[in-house]
């Protein structure tokens, strides 16, 4: 197996590379970052300047996560990703699945969020964005509505992708999770 190192941005046929497994991480802990931020916001009494302050990380931080989600998906279409490690086909086919939707999510989430804002006749002030559009209320609102199923269902298909990545780790014990996990790699 050949192995690649954080110092490498061309993947082998078995891992990824340094581009991508950052560009997953820095996704992972931007999710995180979403889902406290605005857990917390919602928590602050609207009066709060905090809670506006809350606010304005979140919408920068969906927005560079939608930007990432988009990089990831170019990098891959034109890169391609490893082969699966060999595994029984149900598990071939809910990991193709997943990773689909996952990206899906990925984009559709943040897009949403993004576009809730702009509707809204507003920026994204900490990136330096510029309300771009007309407010549009029932723009908006479908949008709103669609964010929180969205989130839902993000959270649904993340957790599948971890417990696959454990399972192949502690169960199968292959190399599935040593591919985004630099550590955890074989080596020569």
């Amino acid at each position: 197996m050949t192995t690649t190192t954080l110092d490498s941005a061309d993947k082998s046929p078995s891992e990824y590379g340094a581009l991508a497994v950052t560009i997953h991480w820095v996704i992972f802990f931007a999710v995180i970052a979403l889902f406290a931020s605005m857990n917390y916001a919602q928590e602050l009494d609207k009066a709060d300047p905090l809670r506006r302050t809350f606010y304005d990380w979140h919408k920068a931080i969906g927005t560079l996560v939608l930007g990432l989600a988009v990089l990831r998906v170019l990098w891959i279409k034109i890169h391609g990703a490893p082969d699966l490690v060999p595994s029984p086909r149900f598990s071939k086919v809910i990991a193709r699945i997943s990773h689909g939707l996952l990206y899906l999510l990925l984009l559709a989430l943040p897009a949403t969020g993004l576009g809730m804002t702009l509707f809204s006749g507003r920026g994204v002030d900490l990136l330096g964005i510029p309300p771009l559009l007309e407010a549009d209320k029932a723009v908006a609102c479908a949008l709103h509505a669609a964010h929180g199923p969205l989130f839902l269902a993000t959270v649904i298909v993340v957790f599948i992708h971890v417990v696959g990545a454990l399972w192949h780790q502690y169960v199968r014990h292959d190399s599935t999770l040593g591919r985004m996990v630099p550590w955890l790699r074989a080596k020569d």
